[in-house]
Order: C-alpha cells, then sequence, then structure tokens
C-alpha cells in the first residue's frame, strides 16, 4: 500500500465515507459507491466479512460511544423504513424521504411523547446519524435519504433489518 492510499483510508476511517469526484481514481482497501443523480462517487473504508465488535474488544479498543444511543437507533428505524424503497434489493441508495414522514413513525414509535420533544429528539438523533454518513440529511429541503455506510452493511444482516423494516409502522397518509 502506497503512503497516499494508506492516507486515503485514513481519512474514511476517521471521517466516515468521502464524497469525491467521480474521476478520482479509487484508492486500494476503499470501495467505490456512485452518487446517484451526480458527478460524484463516495469513497468508504470497508472491513472483512468476518469483522465483528468482538475485535475491536481483543485489540482492547473502545467501542464508538453515541450520544442517546436508543434514540439514535431508533431515528435509523424510522429511516430505513421510510427510505430503503425496494427492500428484495440492497438499501444503499435508498430513496428520499421527508423529515415528516421520518417524525410520523418516530411518534408511532414513541407515543405518549410529545409532538415537540419527538421532533426534538428525532432532529438530534438525525445530525448526529448524517456526521457519520449513515444519513445524508438535507436540512434545508427538509428530506433524508439512506448514506453511504449503510452499503457497508453485510448481505447476512440485511433480513433481519429487513423482518425490522416490516415490523415496523409506515408513515400515515393524510386522507
Amino acid at each position: 500500500m502506497t503512503l497516499d492510499s494508506a492516507l486515503w483510508l485514513a481519512r474514511a476511517r476517521a471521517t466516515g465515507p468521502l464524497l469525491v469526484d467521480a474521476e478520482e481514481p479509487t484508492p486500494p482497501g476503499l470501495r467505490r459507491l456512485p452518487e446517484p443523480g451526480s458527478q460524484k462517487a463516495w469513497l468508504i473504508a470497508g472491513t472483512p466479512d468476518d469483522v465483528t465488535p468482538s475485535v475491536v474488544s481483543e485489540l482492547g479498543l473502545s467501542l464508538l460511544t453515541v450520544d442517546q444511543p436508543n434514540e439514535t437507533n431508533r431515528v435509523l428505524l424510522c429511516c430505513l423504513r421510510c427510505c430503503w424503497g425496494e427492500q428484495s434489493d440492497r438499501p444503499w441508495p435508498g430513496i428520499p424521504a421527508s423529515f415528516d414522514d421520518i417524525l410520523d413513525v418516530a411518534g408511532q414509535l414513541a407515543p405518549g411523547r410529545s409532538a415537540e420533544s419527538t421532533r426534538i429528539l428525532t432532529v438530534g438523533a438525525l445530525r448526529r446519524l448524517a456526521t457519520h454518513r449513515w444519513l445524508l440529511l438535507d436540512e434545508p429541503a427538509s428530506s433524508v435519504r439512506l448514506g453511504p455506510a449503510v452499503a457497508l452493511w453485510p448481505e447476512s444482516d440485511l433480513a433481519s433489518l429487513r423482518d425490522l423494516c416490516r415490523d415496523t409502522p409506515g408513515p400515515r397518509r393524510p386522507e
């Protein structure tokens, strides 16, 4: 591996998937995902299929901590439910969903919570997930789409995610 390749890999591991011009070559150790509807592509640092969280503990490293992990997981599920277009396919790149749809599903998963509280917690979780490219957030347009990090999910995990999405209520459509 060249120094340049090592720097690309380190950058992608430190900051998450990198959005580059389409003509940028793909360094070894990274995967390329074309960004739909643009002249850009995502470079993603992949991991070998057999790497699990137990490897982190074997190496004596700490897991990435997330503020409000339960809420963050709940919002990721809401986004999967709304943005994973055809569940027989892989989730990336998914389809855009409105904030209103995400908020509606989040509200159904946490009944009894006020609309304002749901909005505050959901937007915070959306921003946390967007930081590491689990989601692509367009706040001015009030829309969200699955981010390139979901493309790294192994095929073996997708069946469980499909079941979770199937059991999660979808956004309610106004009459």
